[in-house]
């Protein structure tokens, strides 16, 4: 019986989700925390490893739920849903256009690159219509741009 309990934890798709999740997060964190307390005299509120160790406790967040939530299926004796098939192509597009657009930010700075990165996935994701691509895509680039690097002075690449 307890044998079987422990397969049931193992098999729970939420809770290897939460495990994976956490992991990223402790990994995001030290990521963070280590090259943050490398560099010298740099405060918190100036320093570009802030952001990231936000995003590691929110992922934190985030798999604790999803733990919490596979105990429960557990509990009640529940069925995990089947996971939806993985569209390979899908996954391989949107990494090669986040490496394109990880690249041309050298040269063609934060909104333009924004921007077409937007459009890219749009275009993939199947809108077709272009007035409205155009104008989320801008509006996007230039809030984002307003808020944090004018309003919050934070370093944009």
């Amino acid at each position: 019986m307890e044998e079987n309990r422990k397969k049931d934890y193992l098999r729970n798709s939420n809770i290897q989700d939460a495990v994976l999740f956490f992991m990223l997060a402790a990994a995001l964190m030290v990521y963070s925390l280590v090259n943050h307390y490398s560099t010298d005299k740099l405060e918190w509120k100036l320093s570009p490893y802030l952001f990231p160790v936000l995003i590691a406790v929110f992922i934190g967040a985030l798999s604790f739920s999803l733990f919490s939530d596979g105990i429960r299926q557990i509990k009640s004796g529940e069925k995990s849903r089947k996971k939806a098939a993985i569209h390979w192509k899908d996954v391989l597009f949107t990494i090669g256009v986040s490496v394109a657009y990880f690249g041309t930010m050298r040269f063609l700075k934060f909104i333009p690159s924004t921007i077409l990165f937007l459009v890219a996935l749009f275009l993939h994701l199947g809108e077709r219509r272009i007035w409205l691509i155009a104008i989320i895509s801008v509006l996007f680039s230039v809030s984002i741009y307003i808020i944090f690097g004018v309003m919050l002075h934070v370093m944009l690449p």
